[in-house]
């Protein structure tokens, strides 16, 4: 086989891989999204809007506890795990991975400690009154559940065990579902807490017991050494969660304004179309931390490599989501009454407006990850505080002019600005070069969403249709045809099945 080919079979295995895992994570992450609507109707179904809401507040407290006390290790420790292991060191390995459940430990306690202390502050400024003081003390135990839980699941997508890590997201969303069921049915209200501590204790001890299987834990529980060894990768984490800081006080920030320039209306609106574009698109984007992150710290030094795993995170980032935001444009109206009411209607313009953040979302969050996997810290801080200051104040300016679709409409210029910014800097910093390969197919899947948006907002039902049609079946063959084009797939579909045809 001459070098050519190998190249060029190389490549191809590794956008293969690429896809592999981008499904994967996404099909994985839309089970655990239908886990979460039967756990939404199961409780709705026995507890009714209170106890959702209940449910709903415990879990947000309990979150934002724990990451504000985590330091980060869930998201900073892969990175040193996967150095460690690409590297071919057991040794080097099996001491990262020490310094990973020692630091989980010790942050377990210390976030149950401050919920524990601080449950009648929290109680008080969440509910306005100290009634909920006992319950919120009792659930202190689930924030280090979650540091723990997140710990073991870092360790697993360092040392690369995705199909391992797909598995046991998939097994803990199901067994959540499993949990609230019995419990909520027999004893309503009075299940919550225990619920929550229970469901909460199955998922940590499934992700030990999977996690443990692949590296078994035999380090002492607060080794001096160990702690030493992790101190590089808290610091990394310590400014994942100070950049995550920044996000929610915009987001804070954003809605405050909004609230005070139109109202609660007009905040649940935005919450509506910015969930409906962002959190249910993103999918496609799930494998960047799963699998991408990993392989992109494992080559950061090496130029070749490093250019190469964020060009075909991106290409496949771009194929994948074009048709996906395409239909789900033509679609907006049916999606909304079908997962909301006719009441948020408002929102699909909003949403339509947002759809082309996601769009340029797919080229600049691969870049994004290019500090997290060289370890500087300060300028992912600096990125992320520059879009976030950006952002909140785009928003309420564009809502104040030209309302709720102008949220939509600054969402995608902010994120056009973002590309922007990213790929030219990090062109400079880290000598990283985007490749144009496909830029005739990503020039077309954009006028193609430019045709959705424009039909979607302009057209009559009659004429959105069939231009949606015609738009919608264009965008997923392009997209299909230049996967077929680096993969193979559909020869491979073809060989299967063959094969159960001759079985």
């Amino acid at each position: 086989m001459s070098n050519s080919t190998q190249g060029n079979t190389q490549g191809k295995t590794s956008f293969g891989h690429v896809l592999k895992y981008t499904g994967l994570f996404g099909s994985v992450q839309g089970l655990s999204m239908l886990a979460g609507v039967v756990r939404t109707k199961v409780v709705a179904l026995f507890l009714g809007p209170s106890g959702l809401a209940l449910i709903n507040l415990y879990n947000t407290m309990a979150s934002l506890v724990s990451q504000c006390t985590n330091l980060g290790v869930s998201f900073s420790a892969v990175k040193d795990v996967a150095e460690c292991h690409a590297a071919g060191d057991a040794a080097a390995t099996s001491r990262s991975v020490e310094s990973v459940r020692v630091w989980c430990m010790i942050t377990a306690l210390f976030g149950t400690a401050v919920c524990l202390m601080l449950s009648p502050l929290i109680s008080w400024l969440t509910f306005g009154n100290h009634n909920y003081t006992l319950s919120i003390a009792l659930l202190s135990p689930m924030v280090g559940m979650l540091a723990v839980t997140g710990g073991e699941m870092a360790i697993l997508k360092g040392l690369k065990r995705l199909k391992r890590v797909a598995f046991v997201s998939m097994l803990a969303a199901v067994a959540s579902v499993v949990v609230y069921i019995p419990l909520y049915a027999l004893w309503g209200m009075a299940a919550i807490v225990p619920a929550l501590l229970l469901c909460n204790l199955l998922i940590m001890a499934i992700h030990l017991y999977y996690a443990t299987r692949v590296m078994p834990w035999h380090c002492p529980l607060f080794s001096r050494k160990a702690l030493g060894r992790g101190v590089p990768f808290i610091k990394l984490g310590v400014a994942y969660i100070v950049s995550g800081a920044f996000g929610q006080g915009a987001e804070y920030a954003m809605r405050a304004l909004l609230l005070r320039d139109g109202g609660m209306d007009v905040v649940g609106f935005y919450n509506c179309g910015y969930m409906l574009i962002v959190s249910y698109t993103s999918l496609v984007f799930l494998a960047v931390e799963n699998d991408y992150y990993p392989r992109l710290s494992a080559v950061m030094h090496q130029r070749t490599l490093m250019n190469d795993a964020v060009n075909k995170q991106i290409e496949v980032c771009a194929l994948l989501v074009s048709p996906v935001l395409v239909v789900f444009v033509l679609l907006m109206p049916f999606v909304v009454r079908l997962l909301f009411s006719a009441q948020f209607a408002t929102a699909v313009g909003m949403s339509t407006c947002a759809v082309f953040y996601m769009f340029f979302r797919a080229f600049t969050l691969p870049a994004a990850y290019l500090p997290l996997a060289a370890g500087h810290s300060r300028t992912y801080m600096a990125m992320e505080l520059i879009y976030d200051v950006a952002l909140t104040a785009a928003v309420p300016v564009a809502y104040h002019y030209y309302g709720l679709n102008g949220t939509g409409w600054a969402l995608s210029v902010m994120g056009l600005l973002d590309l922007l910014l990213i790929h030219g800097y990090y062109r400079y910093k880290y000598h990283y070069q985007f490749r144009c390969q496909a830029w005739h197919i990503y020039a077309v899947q954009f006028a193609l969403l430019c045709g959705a948006v424009y039909a979607a907002l302009e057209l009559p039902l009659a004429p959105r249709c069939m231009v949606g049609a015609v738009v919608a079946l264009t965008s997923i063959w392009l997209s299909l045809r230049q996967l077929n084009k680096e993969t193979g797939m559909v020869a491979k579909v073809m060989q299967r099945l063959k094969r159960g045809r001759t079985e």
